[in-house]
């Protein structure tokens, strides 16, 4: 199974890596650091599973290039992108955040979940990841084993 993980922080992305790396052990992973290098990554190659966090940087982070300021629904922009021109690759959100958007603009994780699951049918589901407890890879092995059985 290959696997984009598009992820700006790096604790997450580690973990990430790892969770995949332990249980799904023939799986071929690359990161993608900010939502410009994830949609270039989408859209370049054969992949047979995003995940994909909702809030990230613009751009990569790098010594002179800070990111840009954070986007707020990078990941929804993402998938709108994707349905667009009809990569249906499957969508998995991991986020850490309950809460996405400013003021008039903020949804809930709840609100979020029921308009990616009504627009985009490539989107699977949403794992809530806290880095201090491991609840999340219940949530993230639940989703792979109902969408994805061929790679168990």
């Amino acid at each position: 199974m290959k696997i984009l993980i598009v992820e700006d922080d790096e604790e997450k992305a580690h973990d990430l890596t790892r969770f995949i790396q332990e249980n799904y052990i023939s799986s071929e992973i690359s990161i993608a650091k900010s939502f410009q290098s994830g949609l270039r990554a989408v859209f370049a190659g054969n992949i047979d599973l995003i995940l994909l966090d909702m809030t990230m940087r613009n751009y990569d982070r790098s010594v002179e290039e800070d990111g840009g300021r954070p986007h707020h629904f990078a990941g929804r922009e993402i998938l709108r992108q994707m349905a667009r021109e009809e990569a249906l690759i499957p969508v998995i959100v991991v986020t850490h955040f309950d809460r996405f958007g400013e003021e008039t603009e903020e949804v809930t994780l709840i609100e979020l979940k029921g308009e990616l699951k009504k627009r985009f049918p490539h989107y699977l589901g949403t794992v809530h990841y806290r880095s201090n407890v491991d609840d999340w890879k219940l949530q993230l092995t639940e989703l792979i084993s109902a969408h994805l059985p061929e790679y168990l």
